[in-house]
């Protein structure tokens, strides 16, 4: 299956509740050693998911899985209900997430709209199923444009560098891009140039609220009851 023509199911386990702590990535950097890279993925998955970023950050640390293998896990432990570390366990007995999910009772359209049978996915299939539904969720882009940059050999690392800067500078990412491999793919440099904090992040919340009033139909809130829902 071509990942550019998947379609991801994601929003089904959004949450819209405020992030009870709010956290800058070079305080993560900070007190967890994790990279710069990491410390990013760990909040975008805690915003767009409404999960506990200190939960990603202690299960990464405590099972050495990097933040960006264990994005499908922290999608299962939400849906499931189970604590992370034990699905991570579950992973060290030679399951793929994909199995995990199936046991768990984890419904396939969490990971894939096409209501693909979890156990058939790779892991890598359901790494590139979460963070192309979470880049897409908290930076507006279409995932066909994510693959695209996946395609041009940027690790998710890179993807999320190159999304913070062209969002936060308002520069189209093929300019961004062009900077970077002039700067010798320094991340550091790239941002001092185009003027963007290492900490910025998109407002998530406030992108949803935004989605939901345009899905909202106009002037007919009134009287309608379930069935104009």
């Amino acid at each position: 299956m071509k990942r550019a023509i998947w379609t991801f199911g994601l929003l089904a386990v959004l949450s819209v509740n405020s992030f009870a702590q709010e956290f800058s990535i070079t305080a993560v950097v900070r007190k967890s050693g994790l990279s710069w890279e990491e410390a990013a993925a760990s909040l975008l998955l805690a915003k767009v998911l409404g999960v506990d970023m200190t939960m990603i950050v202690s299960t990464r640390k405590e099972t050495s899985t990097p933040v960006f293998i264990l994005a499908p896990a922290v999608v299962i432990a939400k849906v499931s209900k189970k604590d992370l570390r034990e699905i991570v366990k579950m992973r060290g007995k030679g399951h793929g997430w994909g199995v995990i999910a199936h046991r768990l009772g984890v419904h396939p359209g969490a990971f894939n709209q096409q209501r693909v049978t979890l156990s058939k996915l790779s892991d890598e299939d359901l790494v590139t199923s979460v963070w192309l539904s979470v880049l897409s969720q908290a930076f507006g882009i279409p995932t066909a444009q994510i693959v695209k940059f996946r395609q041009e050999g940027l690790e998710w690392g890179d993807v999320i560098a190159l999304l913070q800067v062209s969002s936060a500078s308002k520069t189209e990412p093929e300019k961004v891009l062009i900077r970077w491999r002039e700067m010798e793919r320094d991340w550091s440099r790239v941002r001092a140039q185009f003027g963007v904090s290492p900490d910025w992040l998109p407002q998530i919340e406030k992108q949803e609220r935004n989605r939901e009033k345009e899905r909202s139909p106009k002037g007919h809130g009134k009287g309608r009851g379930k069935q104009g829902r």
